[in-house]
Protein backbone atom coordinates (compact mmCIF):
# COMPACT_ATOMS: atom_id res chain seq x y z
CA UNK A 1 0.00 0.00 0.00
CA UNK A 2 1.15 3.46 -0.96
CA UNK A 3 0.98 6.93 0.85
CA UNK A 4 -0.15 9.48 -0.79
CA UNK A 5 2.12 13.11 -0.21
CA UNK A 6 -0.09 15.82 0.24
CA UNK A 7 0.84 19.08 -0.70
CA UNK A 8 -0.68 22.21 0.36
CA UNK A 9 0.41 24.92 -1.99
CA UNK A 10 -0.67 28.07 0.90
CA UNK A 11 1.56 26.05 3.43
CA UNK A 12 4.06 27.81 5.44
CA UNK A 13 6.87 25.99 3.98
CA UNK A 14 5.69 26.87 0.58
CA UNK A 15 5.57 30.63 1.47
CA UNK A 16 9.11 30.54 2.67
CA UNK A 17 10.65 29.18 -0.32
CA UNK A 18 8.56 31.59 -2.24
CA UNK A 19 9.65 34.78 -0.11
CA UNK A 20 13.22 33.26 -0.29
CA UNK A 21 13.19 33.14 -3.95
CA UNK A 22 11.53 36.46 -4.18
CA UNK A 23 14.12 37.86 -1.93
CA UNK A 24 16.58 36.95 -3.87
CA UNK A 25 15.81 37.85 -7.25
CA UNK A 26 15.34 41.73 -5.78
CA UNK A 27 18.53 42.20 -3.93
CA UNK A 28 20.44 40.46 -6.88
CA UNK A 29 18.83 43.36 -9.13
CA UNK A 30 19.77 46.04 -6.96
CA UNK A 31 23.25 47.50 -8.14
CA UNK A 32 24.49 48.56 -4.75
CA UNK A 33 24.67 45.18 -3.28
CA UNK A 34 25.88 43.10 -6.21
CA UNK A 35 28.82 45.71 -6.55
CA UNK A 36 30.13 45.13 -3.32
CA UNK A 37 30.52 41.43 -3.82
CA UNK A 38 31.92 39.68 -6.77
CA UNK A 39 29.61 36.96 -8.09
CA UNK A 40 26.53 38.12 -5.60
CA UNK A 41 23.51 38.27 -8.36
CA UNK A 42 24.40 35.05 -10.21
CA UNK A 43 24.38 33.59 -6.64
CA UNK A 44 21.63 35.31 -5.97
CA UNK A 45 19.78 34.44 -9.31
CA UNK A 46 20.68 30.68 -8.47
CA UNK A 47 19.39 30.58 -5.23
CA UNK A 48 16.44 32.08 -6.48
CA UNK A 49 15.66 29.74 -9.08
CA UNK A 50 16.37 26.73 -6.79
CA UNK A 51 14.29 27.39 -4.15
CA UNK A 52 10.99 27.89 -6.92
CA UNK A 53 12.71 24.05 -8.12
CA UNK A 54 12.21 22.84 -4.83
CA UNK A 55 8.27 23.87 -4.72
CA UNK A 56 7.20 22.30 -8.12
CA UNK A 57 9.49 19.37 -7.97
CA UNK A 58 7.93 17.76 -5.24
CA UNK A 59 5.27 17.20 -7.33
CA UNK A 60 7.51 14.75 -10.09
CA UNK A 61 9.46 13.00 -7.28
CA UNK A 62 6.63 11.57 -5.35
CA UNK A 63 4.66 9.16 -7.97
CA UNK A 64 1.27 9.68 -5.94
CA UNK A 65 0.68 13.26 -4.68
CA UNK A 66 -1.80 15.39 -4.82
CA UNK A 67 -1.21 19.50 -4.40
CA UNK A 68 -4.25 21.73 -3.82
CA UNK A 69 -4.91 25.60 -2.74
CA UNK A 70 -8.35 27.47 -2.32
CA UNK A 71 -8.78 27.55 -6.34
CA UNK A 72 -8.22 23.92 -7.05
CA UNK A 73 -6.58 20.47 -7.01
CA UNK A 74 -3.88 18.46 -9.00
CA UNK A 75 -4.24 14.96 -8.54
CA UNK A 76 -1.47 12.72 -9.61
CA UNK A 77 -1.77 8.81 -9.24
CA UNK A 78 0.94 6.57 -11.23
CA UNK A 79 1.33 8.55 -13.92
CA UNK A 80 3.52 11.03 -14.87
CA UNK A 81 1.99 14.12 -15.33
CA UNK A 82 -1.24 14.82 -12.98
CA UNK A 83 -5.02 16.30 -13.90
CA UNK A 84 -5.97 19.54 -12.61
CA UNK A 85 -9.26 20.84 -11.16
CA UNK A 86 -10.65 23.79 -10.49
CA UNK A 87 -12.97 23.17 -7.48
CA UNK A 88 -15.83 25.45 -8.85
CA UNK A 89 -16.03 23.34 -11.68
CA UNK A 90 -16.47 20.01 -10.02
CA UNK A 91 -20.31 19.54 -9.95
CA UNK A 92 -19.78 15.83 -7.39
CA UNK A 93 -17.12 13.40 -6.70
CA UNK A 94 -17.72 9.88 -5.54
CA UNK A 95 -15.65 7.61 -3.77
CA UNK A 96 -16.81 3.63 -4.50
CA UNK A 97 -14.67 0.63 -4.47
CA UNK A 98 -11.12 2.42 -4.14
CA UNK A 99 -12.19 4.35 -6.99
CA UNK A 100 -12.27 8.17 -6.99
CA UNK A 101 -14.58 9.33 -9.90
CA UNK A 102 -14.50 13.34 -10.00
CA UNK A 103 -17.44 14.99 -12.30
CA UNK A 104 -17.10 17.96 -13.91
CA UNK A 105 -19.44 20.34 -15.02
CA UNK A 106 -20.25 19.71 -18.54
CA UNK A 107 -20.59 15.43 -17.74
CA UNK A 108 -16.91 14.72 -18.19
CA UNK A 109 -16.19 12.21 -15.64
CA UNK A 110 -12.16 11.56 -14.60
CA UNK A 111 -11.45 7.50 -12.74
CA UNK A 112 -8.36 7.66 -10.08
CA UNK A 113 -7.67 4.00 -9.59
CA UNK A 114 -7.08 4.01 -5.34
CA UNK A 115 -6.87 0.13 -5.19
CA UNK A 116 -3.14 0.79 -4.28
CA UNK A 117 -3.53 4.03 -1.93
CA UNK A 118 -3.68 3.59 2.13
CA UNK A 119 -7.12 4.15 3.95
CA UNK A 120 -5.96 6.96 5.76
CA UNK A 121 -4.53 8.77 2.65
CA UNK A 122 -7.70 8.16 0.73
CA UNK A 123 -9.76 9.56 3.41
CA UNK A 124 -7.50 12.44 3.26
CA UNK A 125 -7.91 13.19 -0.50
CA UNK A 126 -11.67 12.42 0.11
CA UNK A 127 -11.80 15.05 2.75
CA UNK A 128 -9.83 18.03 0.88
CA UNK A 129 -12.26 17.81 -1.51
CA UNK A 130 -15.47 17.56 0.44
CA UNK A 131 -14.24 20.87 1.99
CA UNK A 132 -13.30 22.55 -0.98
CA UNK A 133 -15.72 21.35 -3.68
CA UNK A 134 -18.23 24.62 -4.50
CA UNK A 135 -20.40 22.50 -6.22
CA UNK A 136 -20.72 19.66 -3.92
CA UNK A 137 -21.81 21.50 -1.26
CA UNK A 138 -20.72 18.54 1.44
CA UNK A 139 -23.32 16.00 -0.34
CA UNK A 140 -20.35 13.74 -1.83
CA UNK A 141 -21.49 10.21 -2.22
CA UNK A 142 -19.29 8.29 -0.50
CA UNK A 143 -19.64 4.70 -0.35
CA UNK A 144 -17.25 2.13 0.64
CA UNK A 145 -15.04 1.24 3.48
Amino acid sequence: MRKIYFDNFQSVQNGILLGISILCFIISGIDYFTERVENLDRILRVLGHLSIILIWCKMFIFRYSVSWNKAGINIRIKKFFGKGFSFKKIRKFQFEENKLIIYKIGNKKYEFDLSNVERSSQRKLIEILDQNTVGNNGSSQITGS
